[in-house]
């Protein structure tokens, strides 16, 4: 049986890049082209030759790609892979971007005889140029903002390339998303926030053309902005009460104003305050810290005033409803003025005012004689200095109490003070004792204080040593509550 009879030739192109295979294109990362031909149970094969020929764009003749290639006794009723490195098909005669490969392959038996397959069905296009990005939009459902999200929303990836890409595949917060739906040069990817943590969303789109060539991952949005995700609810703290009386900050009359200071978690909206049932107006806003107002007018009702604080924040996650200050502040509203009453008598009296500037007189003239008396002006200074330290410490044990959570005013209340204090620090009921013991309580209150507050051991000696400088820094400073106690 003569060759031409039992030989059928088969040729179908490969092309290898990354180790896999893609059918029908030479690209950026293709090493070698590869030919499959399929060769019958026939041993005058075995030493045979197989010639790769090739044309571009139906150049109509076909030049020789690479060596002839031998025919060995494995390859017999069998496909050989023949494959030519990417240097020898690139240096060839015509090769460029966008050609269009044809192949044909000769064959030759042992003694010489030989065989032209014809013209493969496959055709191999070169592409070379890796696609580029023109747009990534990513935004969220979020009805506020389309930047943040939070529990419930969803996140859309929109994808544009300058030519048509396979579904991409997008890696965000360490997980692989390959969901991605579209067509040619545009694709999208929607994915539910509640998969991700808190936080910036990182995340890398990788794609490649229709040939198999890579773009350059994306990290970033064209826009450059990030989405946000955001699953906590925002809380207040430090809410305050007070009003403009000059005589009383906790009680108020007709034409006084109410003020609220508050600070907040994060970045709130929305924010809706009553005072009294009536909309407060906003006064100041410092970063996180607002205050709010209201006048009093005579349509407010008199009494305890009620308060009510409701806000979202930029997410839209709802903070709890707040109907209390933090520091157990009230604000009484009272518009009913005292009884009536009537100057019963008006006089002269000279008398009296004789006998008052003698009693003037005399108590001049005792006075003198009393700083004759007095001691030295030494004991008076250190009495004095000692006096002005108690009252400091004691202010300022007001402020510590306020920022452990506790009401400042039982800071200024013999042995209770100590009974709060020793629920701050977290003692057994008995340390009562112990505090009483001076000069041991007063030490041992200092360092659990300053330990309280997240200071060192300097700051604590200070403490002991110098209450009029260190108590004031503590209790009126940036220092914060490092661990509340049960």
């Amino acid at each position: 049986m003569g060759m031409r009879n039992f030989i059928i030739f088969l040729v179908l192109s490969k092309v290898f890049f990354a180790q896999e295979i893609v059918p029908r294109y030479w690209n950026s990362l293709s090493t070698h082209v590869t030919v499959g031909v399929p060769l019958v149970d026939d041993e005058t094969l075995i030493g045979g030759r197989i010639q790769l020929r090739i044309n571009f764009d139906d150049g109509g003749s076909f030049s020789d790609l690479g060596e002839k290639h031998i025919i060995e006794k494995g390859d017999i009723d069998d496909i050989k892979q023949v494959t030519v490195p990417a240097d020898a098909f690139e240096n060839m005669t015509g090769f460029q971007e966008n050609a269009k490969v044809q192949f044909i392959v000769q064959l030759w038996d042992r003694a010489g005889n030989s065989v032209i397959a014809p013209i493969s069905d496959s055709v191999l296009t070169v592409d070379q140029i890796i696609p580029e990005l023109v747009n990534l939009e990513i935004n969220s459902s979020n009805e506020l903002d389309p930047k943040r999200s939070m529990p419930g929303d969803s996140i859309t990836f929109q994808v544009n390339a300058n030519e048509a890409i396979s579904a991409p595949i997008f890696n965000i917060n360490g997980e692989t998303y390959d969901g991605s739906v579209g067509i040619d040069k545009s694709w999208m990817l929607v994915f539910p926030a509640d998969e991700v943590d808190d936080g910036v969303i990182e995340f890398e789109m990788i794609y490649t053309d229709l040939a198999g060539n890579p773009g350059n991952p994306i990290t970033v949005a064209t826009d450059g902005l990030p989405i946000i995700k955001d699953g906590k609810i925002p809380e207040l703290d430090e809410i305050i009460l007070f009003t403009s009386n000059p005589f009383d900050s906790s009680l108020a009359i007709k034409d006084d104003t109410v003020f609220i200071n508050f600070k907040s978690s994060e970045s709130i909206r929305d924010i809706k305050i009553l005072l009294n049932s009536n909309e407060a107006k906003i006064k100041k806003e410092d970063s996180l810290v607002f205050t709010f107002y209201h006048v009093f007018t005579e349509s407010d009702s008199e009494g305890v005033i009620p308060i009510s604080l409701d806000y979202i924040d930029l997410a839209g996650n709802v903070g709890e409803t707040i109907d209390e200050t933090s520091d157990d502040s009230e604000v009484t509203l009272d518009m009913n003025p005292p009884a009536e009453f009537t100057i019963e008598m008006v006089g002269s009296l000279q008398g009296e005012l004789i006998e008052q500037e003698n009693e003037q007189s005399d108590s001049g003239d005792k006075k003198s004689k009393k700083k004759k008396e007095e001691p030295g002006l030494i004991p008076i200074i250190v009495f004095s200095f000692f006096g002005l330290t108690v009252l400091i410490v004691w202010i300022s044990w007001f402020k510590i109490f306020s920022k452990s959570g506790q009401s400042g005013w039982k800071a200024l209340v013999p042995f209770l003070n100590l009974f709060v204090f020793i629920k701050i620090v977290g003692k057994p009921p008995w340390w009562l004792i112990i505090y009483l013991i001076i000069p041991i309580g007063y030490i041992l209150s200092a360092l659990q204080i300053a330990k309280l507050f997240g200071k060192n051991m300097i700051f604590s000696i200070g403490l002991i040593i110098i209450p009029i400088v260190f108590f004031p820094l503590l209790a009126f400073g940036k220092s914060e509550l490092q661990k509340r106690q049960p």
